[in-house]
C-alpha cells in the first residue's frame, strides 16, 4: 500500500513513464526538490533572523524554479542548463550570506552536485563537476580576497541551528533522490524485462511462421530424388540465404505425349520472406502454364509467365510502382530427338561437352515489368550428345563474397569449377561445389540464395 502510494506520488511529481523518459522525470523531481529546499530555507532563515537580502535572493530563485518546473512538467520544455545556473546563483548568494566556508550552504552544494549528476548524462558529468569547482573557487577567492562581502551568522546558536537543519534536510533529500533513482531504475528494469518478453514472444511467433512457410515452400518444390528418375546422373543444390528462399526450381514431363522433360531455375526479387512469396507465385504460375499449354516453346512459356506475373502484381497500373519479378533459365529436353530448347530471362545455360563449355545467353530482361517487356523471349535450339552436361543456375554462387580479399567468386571461376570437375559423377560434382562454396564463404555471411541444377544426358 505504501509502495503504491509512493509510486503514485512520484508519478505526480515526475510525470508518467509513458510521457517522460528517465532523465526528464529525474529533472522534474530535481526541480521540485529544489523548490521545496528553497521554501524550507526561507522558513529557516526567517526563524533564524538571517539577512533580508538572503531571503530576497532565495525568493527570486524560488519563483524562477517554479517557472522551470511548470514548463518541464506541464509544457514539457526542459531548461536543464537554465536550472543549473539558477541553482548555482542561489547557492552562491546564500554561501556569501551564510558565513562562506563555515556555513550550511556547503551541504547544499553536495546536494546540488548529486542532483546535477542525476539529471544529466555521463558525457556532461565532467562539465558539471568543473562548473561547480570553478564556482567554489570564485567564492573562496572572494572569501580570502574580500572577506567584507561574506556575512557571518548573527550568533553561534543561530549558526549551529542552521547547520543542523540544513544537514538534516540535505540528508533526507539526498535519500529521496537516491530512492527516486532506484525506483526509476526498477521501473525501467521492469519495463525492459516486459519489452524483452514481448519481443521474444513476437520473435517466436515470427520464427514459427517462417518455419511453417519453409515447410510450405519445400512442399511445393519437388524432391530432388524425383529428378533422378528423369536424369539418373543429376543434382540440385538449393541453399537459401535465410530460412526460406527467393530461388526455386521445377521439372516436369512435358508435351502432348509427355515425351519431353521441362526444367528450370528462377531467381525472384529479394530473398527471405519477400522472395519466398514471389517463388510461390512463380511456381503456381509455371505449373498452370505447363498444364494449360502442353505444346508451347520455352520462349512462349516465359512470355506467358511474364503476363501472369505482371497481372498478379498489378504491374500494368500506373499507380503501382511494383517492379518485383524474377530471372529464369528454362529448357525443354526432347530425349527422343536429342534436342534441347532454351530460353532465358537474364539467366544463361551452360553445356559442358568434351571438356569444352557452350554458353547459351539469355534475353537481357526479367520476367516482370521492364522497358522491353513487350519483346518476346527467344528460343535457342541445340543438338545434344550422350555425355553432355547441362547446368542451370542463379547468381547466388558467383556473387558470394569471400577469400582474403573479400571479393566475389565471379562467373569466370564458376565456369572453371564446373569444367574442372565435369569428368566426375554428378553427385560428386555437387559435393565439390558445396565444399568450394563453404571454403570460399568462410566466415562471411551468405550473400544470396544458392541454386544450381545439373544433369547429364
Amino acid at each position: 500500500m505504501i509502495m503504491k502510494f509512493l509510486v503514485s506520488f512520484e508519478q505526480l511529481i515526475a510525470g508518467s513513464p509513458l510521457k517522460f523518459d528517465v532523465e526528464k522525470r529525474l529533472f522534474n523531481i530535481a526541480v521540485f526538490i529544489s523548490i521545496i529546499v528553497s521554501g524550507i530555507s526561507l522558513i529557516i532563515n526567517a526563524n533564524l533572523d538571517l539577512p533580508q537580502v538572503l531571503q530576497v535572493i532565495i525568493g527570486i530563485g524560488s519563483v524562477f524554479l517554479v517557472y522551470i518546473y511548470v514548463n518541464s512538467r506541464i509544457l514539457r520544455q526542459f531548461f536543464v542548463w537554465t536550472y543549473i545556473f539558477a541553482a548555482l546563483f542561489i547557492l552562491s548568494g546564500s554561501w556569501l550570506l551564510n558565513e562562506g566556508p563555515n556555513g550550511s550552504i556547503n551541504y547544499l552544494y553536495i546536494l546540488a552536485f548529486v542532483i546535477f549528476l542525476s539529471i544529466t548524462n555521463r558525457k556532461k558529468h565532467l562539465v558539471i563537476s568543473a562548473l561547480i569547482i570553478i564556482n567554489l573557487i570564485v567564492l573562496y577567492a572572494i572569501y580570502y580576497a574580500a572577506p567584507q562581502f561574506v556575512y557571518p551568522y548573527p550568533s553561534v546558536a543561530i549558526k549551529n541551528a542552521d547547520l543542523l537543519f540544513t544537514f538534516t534536510y540535505v540528508v533526507l533529500f539526498s535519500a529521496l533522490i537516491f530512492s527516486a533513482l532506484r525506483m526509476n531504475f526498477e521501473n525501467e528494469k521492469t519495463q525492459v524485462e516486459k519489452q524483452k518478453q514481448e519481443l521474444e514472444l513476437q520473435h517466436k511467433h515470427i520464427t514459427d511462421s517462417i518455419q511453417y512457410a519453409k515447410e510450405i515452400q519445400q512442399g511445393m518444390l519437388q524432391h530432388t530424388d524425383s529428378f533422378k528418375l528423369h536424369f539418373p546422373q543429376s543434382f540440385i543444390y538449393w541453399q537459401p540465404k535465410d530460412v526460406v528462399s527467393g530461388d526455386f526450381y521445377f521439372f516436369k514431363e512435358y508435351g502432348a505425349n509427355k515425351e519431353k522433360i521441362i526444367c528450370g531455375v528462377a531467381d525472384c526479387t529479394g530473398h527471405g520472406v519477400p522472395g519466398a512469396l514471389i517463388t510461390i507465385l512463380g511456381l503456381a504460375s509455371i505449373n498452370d502454364i505447363i498444364l494449360q499449354f502442353p505444346d508451347l516453346s520455352a520462349g512462349e512459356i516465359l512470355d506467358q509467365l511474364r503476363i501472369k506475373i505482371k497481372s498478379a502484381l498489378q504491374q500494368g497500373r500506373r499507380s503501382v510502382e511494383n517492379r518485383d519479378g524474377m530471372d529464369m533459365a528454362i529448357c525443354i529436353v526432347d530425349k527422343n530427338n536429342n534436342i534441347l530448347q532454351y530460353a532465358g530471362a537474364n539467366r544463361p545455360l551452360y553445356i559442358v561437352r568434351s571438356d569444352e563449355m557452350i554458353e547459351l545467353k539469355p534475353n537481357r530482361m526479367p520476367i516482370g515489368v521492364h522497358y522491353f517487356d513487350g519483346k518476346p523471349f527467344l528460343n535457342q535450339n541445340i543438338h545434344l550428345y550422350i555425355g553432355d552436361i547441362i547446368y542451370l543456375f542463379t547468381d547466388g554462387f558467383s556473387d558470394q563474397f569471400g577469400a582474403e580479399e573479400n571479393r566475389k567468386f565471379f562467373l569466370s571461376n564458376f565456369k572453371k569449377l564446373l569444367l574442372d570437375n565435369s569428368h566426375l559423377l554428378l553427385d560428386e560434382q555437387c559435393q565439390i561445389i558445396k565444399k568450394t562454396f563453404k571454403s570460399w564463404k568462410d566466415t562471411n555471411e551468405q550473400t544470396d540464395d544458392i541454386l544450381i541444377m545439373g544433369f547429364r544426358v
